[in-house]
């Protein structure tokens, strides 16, 4: 008898090692056939068809992707002076600073534009603050303006941006002259991206299409400039009760020039 349960323990013992060394031999190529999920997560997983995807059409817009210092569109000054003429428009005079500060503040290739108030043509400032259409049609004030009248107000301010650009760039940046090997004075074509607008917008308390005036300002910079280099921009919109000289719209910016 007990020969007899000497000899089934052993069989039970060697029973589970054989079960044990199975399951090993099975585990062992699930885990190599798998090992970013075994591992750190940071490597070797297998390509999806999404991500094939994601990184096609990425490539279209690489220069958008990265740091935004190479692989910009080249143009001249005469294309931009062209589109300005289709578009009849012409840059103002440049403006001076309304308080203790700069227009525009160089830091390596980044120009920072102080906010520009709504100049136009003829050195009138549009002043007043948008409302909705229900407050301007049972308030015909002067002082309440559409959404319309603001988007054409932050075109003032984003021409009157372009003109201090020209203005600095003549005057305090020079660049190469590959025909003369010389040194010339800058212009709007040493533009490479406007990297960003800041639009403040005088507005009645419930005037919520602060978006759609700025608009005027994001149209003009990528009309003017062309899509790639002015269009292109992150931007913010918001309101406030009161702005400077009673102005309806300020806008600021962030160029890199190269």
């Amino acid at each position: 008898t007990s020969a007899m349960m000497l000899l089934l323990r052993a069989a039970v013992i060697i029973t589970t090692i054989v079960k044990a060394t199975t399951a090993f031999h099975n585990y062992i190529p699930a885990m190599t056939n798998h090992p970013t999920a075994l591992r750190d997560g940071s490597h070797n997983h297998p390509p999806s068809s999404s991500t094939s995807k994601r990184a096609e059409s990425s490539s279209h817009y690489e220069h958008e992707l990265r740091d935004g210092s190479h692989n910009h569109p080249v143009q001249t000054i005469e294309a931009i002076q062209s589109r300005l003429v289709a578009l009849n428009l012409a840059l103002p005079p440049p403006g001076a600073p309304k308080a203790n500060y700069q227009l525009i503040h160089r830091d390596g290739d980044l120009l920072y534009l102080s906010g520009h108030l709504p100049f136009k043509p003829d050195g009138d400032l549009v002043v007043g603050a948008c409302a909705p259409s229900h407050v301007i049609e049972g308030d015909e004030s002067p002082k309440w303006l559409s959404t319309e009248q603001g988007y054409v107000a932050a075109q003032h301010c984003a021409l009157n941006l372009l003109s201090t650009l020209q203005s600095y760039l003549s005057t305090h940046v020079t660049t190469t002259n590959a025909a003369s090997d010389g040194r010339q004075q800058a212009d709007l074509s040493q533009i490479v991206k406007i990297v960003k607008i800041f639009g403040i917008v005088r507005s009645h308390d419930d005037f919520t299409e602060q978006h759609l005036v700025m608009n005027g300002a994001s149209d003009i910079l990528g009309q003017v400039l062309g899509e790639d280099v002015g269009g292109c921009h992150a931007r913010s919109a918001i309101g406030t009760n009161s702005l400077p000289l009673g102005i309806c719209v300020e806008v600021e910016m962030i160029a890199r020039i190269q």
